[in-house]
C-alpha cells in the first residue's frame, strides 16, 4: 500500500512542479506560480518517518505498468497543462481515499482540498492560456453605462458574445473606482468562460486587478 501512496505523492508532485513553471516561465503570472508552489509544499510529506517508509517502499524498476504504454504527444500547451492538471487530480483523489484507513498517517482532508484548489487553478490557466496569443480581431463591443442607461451590463456583455463579440472592452467615466472594479471582474469571469477577449478603458490599476487581457488608452492618455 506505501508504494501506492509513494507513487501518487510523486505524480502530484512532478505535475505540480511542471504547472508551476508553466505559470512562472510562460504565462509569467506571480500569483498562479505562487498558489502551484504553496500547494505543492503544503503537501509534500511532513512527517519524516513516513517520508522514510515511503521511500523504502518504492520499487520503480518492479512496476509493472511503468512502461507498459507509450505518452501521448500533446496537441499544445494549453492541452499538456490539462493533462498534467488532471494526472494531479486523479493522484489527489487516489491519496484522498486511502488516507481514510487508519493505517495511513495522512490527513484526506489536505488533499481533498488541494483538488478543489487545482480545479480553480487548472481553469484559470487554461483559459489564460488561450487568451494569450490571441490578437484583437472581430466584432468589438464597447459597453457603456452611461450610453446603456437601464440594460444591465452583465446581460448586454452575455448577449454580445451570443451574437459573436470577440473583444469585450469595458468603459466608465462616472463611477467610483470600487464599483468600477467589481464589475470588471463580473465582466472578466463571463468573457473568460467564453475565450473572449477582456479590455478595460483608460484604469490600467482596475486592468490589472480585475485580470483583465488589456488596457485602452486614448491618444493623450496616461496609464
Amino acid at each position: 500500500m506505501l508504494r501506492l501512496i509513494d507513487a501518487n505523492l510523486n505524480r502530484i508532485s512532478e505535475g505540480l512542479r511542471l504547472l508551476e513553471d508553466v505559470a512562472r516561465f510562460i504565462l509569467n503570472d506571480p500569483r498562479l506560480s505562487a498558489e502551484l508552489k504553496s500547494l505543492r509544499h503544503e503537501l509534500a510529506a511532513e512527517d519524516t518517518s513516513l517520508e522514510e517508509a515511503l521511500l523504502q517502499a518504492r520499487d520503480s524498476a518492479g512496476d509493472v505498468a511503468a512502461f507498459a504504454e507509450e505518452e501521448a504527444h500533446r496537441q499544445d500547451l494549453p492541452n499538456l497543462v490539462i493533462a498534467n492538471s488532471k494526472r494531479v487530480e486523479e493522484s489527489l483523489r487516489v491519496v484522498e481515499e486511502f488516507a481514510k484507513l487508519h493505517e495511513i498517517q495522512l490527513d484526506p482532508s489536505r488533499f481533498k482540498k488541494a483538488r478543489f484548489d487545482l480545479y480553480d487553478i487548472e481553469k484559470r490557466m487554461v483559459a489564460k492560456l488561450l487568451r494569450q496569443d490571441k490578437r484583437v480581431s472581430g466584432l468589438y463591443v464597447i459597453i457603456d453605462s452611461e450610453v446603456l442607461g437601464e440594460r444591465d451590463e452583465l446581460e448586454v456583455c452575455r448577449q454580445a458574445i451570443q451574437g459573436g463579440a470577440k473583444v469585450i472592452q469595458l468603459r466608465d467615466k462616472h463611477r467610483a473606482k470600487g464599483q468600477i472594479l467589481v464589475r470588471a471582474r463580473e465582466l472578466r469571469e463571463i468573457c473568460a468562460q467564453s475565450k473572449v477577449l477582456f479590455i478595460v478603458n483608460d484604469y490600467l490599476d482596475i486592468a490589472i486587478a480585475s485580470g483583465a487581457d488589456g488596457l485602452h488608452l486614448g491618444p493623450g492618455d496616461l496609464p
